[in-house]
């Protein structure tokens, strides 16, 4: 049930605010379709670690200007989205970066034989799911902590797995079938930042979800 409400909300704020994340969101679009393109061409040496720094900037800036439309309404955010970076998206940036070291570590599960591999994954995603309030909290500046994360989401560890991993995956699927058609490059980038602005509104809403319950709102 807590799923359904997470995805129908993710869906329905995406569309109720279509206008405002189509203008706000419309110059990280454009920096997604050149990153992509660079990675098309295959860039290599130093362009290729300056392409990778600057994806994930553009992702932060993406990130956080859908999780303030869709958690703080259009007017949280310029006509055009996002122009400065600020000391919200730095913030925001380290956590990303502290996520990927602490989910690192268990990697390591997959030097174990046979299962290994895939005790690695679900311990990973599920980790992920557990610390992943972060980024909505801070994103509308509540500057919510790793160790916040994990206390309220305790209840719902089962309901973030999902949100952060098997509906982002669901999600890609008709991106990686577009990757198999030639000719595609620029649809697949529409069809790639659509799935990232769901992914994200998800994620907002089982942050609204879990915090409404947490502290009686809901």
């Amino acid at each position: 049930m807590q799923l359904k409400k997470v995805i129908a909300g993710a869906f329905y704020y995406v569309y109720e605010n279509r206008a405002a994340l189509a203008r706000a969101l419309a110059w990280p679009f454009l920096a997604f379709v050149l990153i992509d393109a660079a990675y098309y061409l295959e860039v290599e040496g130093g362009m290729a670690f300056f392409i990778a720094v600057a994806s994930i900037g553009i992702q932060t800036v993406f990130a956080i200007t859908t999780h303030r439309v869709v958690l703080l309404g259009p007017g949280s955010v310029s006509k055009w989205g996002l122009t400065s970076w600020t000391k919200r998206e730095t913030f925001f940036l380290l956590h990303i970066i502290a996520l990927a070291f602490l989910v690192l570590p268990v990697f390591l599960l997959g030097l174990i034989p046979v299962l290994g591999s895939v005790a690695a994954l679900v311990v990973a995603c599920w980790l992920t799911g557990r610390l992943s309030l972060v980024f909505p909290g801070i994103a509308i500046d509540k500057g919510v902590s790793f160790k916040l994360s994990w206390k309220l989401t305790r209840s719902h560890q089962g309901l973030m797995f999902l949100v952060v991993i098997a509906f982002p995956i669901l999600l890609a699927v008709p991106t990686v079938l577009f990757g198999f058609v030639p000719y595609t490059f620029f649809l697949s980038s529409l069809v790639s930042t659509f799935v990232i602005v769901f992914e994200v509104a998800a994620l907002s809403m089982a942050y609204q979800l879990i915090t409404d319950e947490a502290y009686g709102n809901g």
